[in-house]
């Protein structure tokens, strides 16, 4: 590799790996207000907070690295092309394609980091972090009690005291809305003396024990049905008593191998083969994707004369999120059987090639403007006349008048 290519491959390196920590961290602002609501009952916060934000890493990974890699080879570009150092390499001999060589590489690095990521990473990932919320949605019955406030879970409102000795608690007064086929036929009030929390090691259920209480059961029509005194209960204190299920409900929790081994439907899975086949065709074409993102780039970031154009960047996004769209929608059709899975992804992937096809060969085979610059131009002009029908409006409207 010459030393023209290492310069740009440099550079290309230093903005895409700063353009993919600035969109992760971008990405995780939204989810980590969520994620401080759903820890904020939490036993262990700053952990249970810890493990979801690595376990979504992969994830905004996979959504940073399309991006990063797009805008950084044009942003690269745009500066060689502004400080005058592509002319200056065109004119000395060297081809446009012998200068993209750089970004190739580093596409096909990220296409193997992502196939990887979008294969393993985020699939497991996805399903950790369920887990996780799964785990913390369970145990923050604990904190609430114990920080003496009203919790709610499920048909049950609980209320502990905090001022006795030890790990104990109490008073303890709960509130339960008795329902019969979704129809609530009465409450029953329990309340005693003290209790004791305790977290099951099989399914890490906290369950309250009771000592010394009392249980009065009314009916809807406010009749007393029941009234109970006892030494000790237990009562569970968690939404759900069961395990956390196990991994492969959701397609996107298995890894590729697995979708692979499943694509004739033959494999353990409660998904359907359609489903399976349209995240499969997804990931790969995923990968596929970034290697034709440089040819794309590339022209995109090419810029002539003394005015260059900065349009690059915005079409070259807004050209990406729509394609992010349309890979997204080409999958669901496949998944509900109306294409076949195959049709939503690899059309859509077979068109944006022909199109870097054509993009780059006229840049680089052919003389004339940069591809955007006639865009540029002719968006230049559209809002000229825009400026130029306002003034003439406002001069009809406001005759005489002059702004200041």
């Amino acid at each position: 590799m010459g030393l023209l290519n290492k310069y740009l491959l440099r550079k290309a390196t230093i903005t895409i790996t700063g353009l993919i920590v600035f969109a992760i961290c971008v990405l995780l602002l939204e989810r980590l207000l969520r994620i401080f609501q759903i820890v904020s009952n939490s036993v262990n916060p700053a952990q249970d907070a810890s493990t979801m934000i690595v376990n979504l890493l992969p994830y905004y990974l996979g959504m940073a690295v399309p991006m990063a890699l797009l805008l950084g080879v044009i942003i690269t570009v745009d500066r060689f092309s502004r400080s005058s150092e592509l002319t200056s390499a065109l004119g000395s001999g060297v081809s446009l394609f012998h200068m993209t060589k750089p970004f190739i590489l580093l596409a096909v690095i990220l296409s193997i980091i992502a196939f990887i990521v979008e294969s393993i990473m985020i699939p497991v990932g996805r399903y950790e972090y369920r887990h996780a919320v799964h785990r913390v949605k369970q145990q923050s019955f604990t904190a609430a009690l114990r920080e003496g406030t009203f919790t709610t879970v499920g048909n049950r409102t609980f209320f502990a005291g905090t001022d006795l000795a030890g790990d104990a608690i109490g008073p303890i007064f709960i509130y339960e809305r008795l329902k019969k086929n979704g129809e609530q036929i009465g409450i029953r009030i329990t309340t005693a003396g003290e209790g004791q929390l305790i977290v099951r090691d099989d399914t890490n259920e906290p369950v309250l024990q009771l000592a010394d209480g009392f249980s009065r059961q009314i009916s809807s029509e406010k009749v007393l049905d029941g009234d109970l005194s006892f030494e000790g209960t237990a009562m569970a204190g968690a939404s759900s008593d069961k395990l956390f299920r196990p991994r492969g409900d959701d397609e996107r929790e298995l890894t590729s191998q697995e979708l692979f081994k499943h694509r004739h439907g033959t494999a353990e899975f409660t998904i359907s083969k359609e489903v399976n086949n349209a995240a499969l065709h997804l990931r790969i074409g995923k990968s596929i994707l970034l290697l034709i993102l440089p040819f794309i780039a590339v022209p995109f970031g090419i810029n002539y004369g003394r005015n260059p154009s900065s349009a690059g960047i915005f079409i070259g996004v807004v050209l990406l999120v729509s394609l992010q769209k349309a890979l997204e929608f080409g999958q669901s059709l496949g998944a509900k059987g109306v294409i076949p899975p195959w049709a939503g992804i690899w059309p859509t992937i077979f068109a944006v090639a022909c199109f870097a096809f054509y993009l780059f060969r006229k840049s680089a085979f052919k003389m004339g403007q940069p591809p955007l610059t006639s865009f540029s131009h002719m968006l230049r002009d559209v809002l000229g006349w825009i400026q130029k029908e306002v003034a003439d409006t406002r001069a009809k409207l406001f005759p005489g008048r002059r702004d200041v």
